[in-house]
């Protein structure tokens, strides 16, 4: 009885191994490239969206400063009769280049007021890209959130 494998199966197997690594590890580069672009974008839309409920929900303005490296969330605040009110520290993320992911961006501050409007004379364009892949998210003026 013989125990154990051969040289010469041991080499068909590596080469088997070997093939179909080469098959499929271009398709897992693509999908790495999706996942990455697919969670940076529910990174910014969940920023969106929480900057937007800080307004309505405090009835003060917020923005929302989207940059590659970080998403912040600030709110006005300030004494009534007192000085100018002040943009103050409310929430702050990475931003998408924490998974190599590109940002383009129309408008990098998206200001909502307390009705949760967004204010500013034009909709805000995000383009997040990794590869052949690309996600893009839209805030019209009244507020919605809509990605492509």
């Amino acid at each position: 009885m013989r125990r154990g494998f051969s040289l010469a199966e041991l080499a068909v197997v590596l080469a088997i191994l070997g093939v179909v690594t080469a098959v499929t590890l271009p398709r897992l580069w693509g999908w790495l490239d999706w996942v990455a672009v697919d969670r940076a974008a529910v990174e910014v839309s969940t920023a969106l969206a929480v900057a937007r409920s800080a307004a309505v929900f405090d009835g003060s303005r917020s923005r929302l400063l989207i940059a590659a490296d970080s998403l912040r969330i600030d709110r006005r605040a300030g004494a009534t009769g007192g000085p100018e009110p002040a943009w103050q520290p409310y929430a702050r993320w990475p931003g998408p280049a924490q998974h190599g992911v590109a940002l383009e961006v129309s408008n990098p501050e998206v200001v909502f007021i307390p009705a949760g409007l967004a204010w500013g004379l034009s909709n805000t364009r995000v383009v997040l890209r990794r590869g052949p892949h690309v996600a893009t998210i839209t805030v019209s003026r009244v507020g919605r959130v809509k990605r492509w």
